[in-house]
């Protein structure tokens, strides 16, 4: 039975994610940003092995841990897909069933519902897997 090893970003990753796409900005409370980050690997080791989950996990994480001023569930988006590019796999950019704006409300309300602890990172995790798909698939046009 053969193990999966799966790579982990780092605090500092996750910075620079905030400061490229979001903010240029340092997180107000960086050891909230550090557990938020560090707590994938503890959630790893303890049992949980699905991927997308373990993505979910980061996002909500980062999302309810606030580490920065403005910004957190967009770094928990960006980090989380980071987080499955490191690991093989890549959220969409393009919707294959509905229009762009209806597909990213539909994102932006994903991590919305997690921040707000509507959906579990469970939840977030089955999303990420339904809007997933593998690095090198060559990604449908709608």
């Amino acid at each position: 039975m053969s193990s999966t090893t799966y790579r982990f970003l780092t605090t500092a990753q996750v910075k620079r994610l905030h400061m490229r796409h979001i903010a240029k900005a340092s997180p107000i409370q960086l050891a909230m940003l550090e557990s938020a980050v560090n707590s994938l690997v503890n959630h790893e080791h303890y049992g949980q092995k699905d991927l997308f989950v373990l993505a979910g996990t980061l996002a909500e994480k980062i999302a309810l841990n606030h580490s920065y001023q403005d910004g957190n569930k967009r770094t928990a988006l960006y980090a989380a897909d980071m987080f499955l590019k490191m690991n093989g796999h890549q959220l969409r950019t393009k919707p294959t069933d509905r229009g762009k704006a209806e597909f990213d409300e539909e994102l932006s309300d994903a991590h919305v519902f997690v921040a707000t602890r509507r959906w579990t990172p469970e939840d977030l995790g089955n999303y990420y897997r339904s809007i997933t798909q593998a690095l090198g698939e060559k990604e449908k046009a709608s």
